[in-house]
């Protein structure tokens, strides 16, 4: 089913969609969530029918409030994260919003993936990929300034795992690449 959300070339009002949305990612039980980073400072959530449901968030730096929330995901057990990219870390709140967790030590997350084991992928802006469980546990990290394979020339802005658990990562800003890592 092919849906529109929003109208196209107009903002909507304060604390309504759309301003500006970043991201959008349907749950397995067909909501439909939106991170609206620019100029909302929101995450708004829909009824598989488009009806809105509820928004939450606002411009600031505590629990629930956002600096630009650039990407969100569901996992498998009915949370929402959020990249919240410029307070450098991923907020995790319940189906209507209620803050529950926040994982720090984060630099400008960009994106979020989570894979069919229930990994959590992370870009992030400086050239730095991090990988969690759904518990918070750091994984594993990587990444550094430069233009060789590998290396991250820009900020990774977004990132998927397929079937074979090999992650893409994609820069967009000047080098305008794709990079695979193999699962070894």
């Amino acid at each position: 089913m092919q849906q529109t959300l929003g109208t196209a070339g107009e903002a909507g009002a304060p604390d309504m969609p759309f301003n500006q949305p970043t991201w959008a990612k349907q749950s397995p039980s067909g909501e439909t969530y939106v991170s609206d980073g620019y100029g909302q400072y929101r995450v708004h959530r829909f009824a598989a029918n488009g009806k809105l449901l509820t928004s939450w968030g606002e411009q600031g730096n505590g629990p629930g409030q956002f600096a630009l929330p650039h990407s969100v995901v569901t996992d498998s057990r009915g949370r929402v994260l959020v990249a919240d990219r410029e307070n450098h870390r991923v907020q995790i709140f319940d189906g209507d919003g209620k803050f529950l967790d926040q994982w720090t030590d984060l630099l400008q997350p960009m994106d979020l993936f989570i894979d069919a084991d229930d990994t959590v992928y992370v870009a992030e802006a400086q050239q730095r990929i991090s990988v969690y469980s759904l518990d918070g546990e750091l994984l594993s990290r990587w990444g550094e300034k430069g233009p060789a394979p590998g290396q991250f020339s820009d900020s990774p802005h977004g990132l998927c795992v397929d079937s074979r658990g090999d992650l893409y990562v994609c820069e967009v800003i000047s080098q305008g690449r794709m990079q695979k890592f193999a699962l070894v």
